[in-house]
């Protein structure tokens, strides 16, 4: 499978006490190397967030699996 290079951010940059943002699920430090990580690393990335971050009912979940689609779309029309 061809790793999703979009990055993940739905506009929500809040925090935790273990520094993932609550909207994403990235660390401080995936976000500010986002551009730097290979495509295997976003895509560890993004299977990672979509497990913790993007299942269950809510906008911040269903934001971050409808931007993961939309990528996943976009890849496809570029073939």
């Amino acid at each position: 499978m061809e790793p999703v290079t979009k990055k993940p951010c739905i506009d929500i940059c809040e925090f935790n006490k273990k520094a993932i943002c609550k909207a994403c699920g990235r660390t401080r430090q995936e976000k500010k190397e986002w551009k730097q990580l290979s495509p295997d690393e976003k895509h560890a990335i993004w299977v990672r967030i979509l497990d913790s971050h993007g299942s269950g009912k809510g906008k911040k979940p269903k934001a971050l699996r409808e931007l993961y689609e939309k990528a996943q779309h976009k890849k496809q029309k570029k073939r």
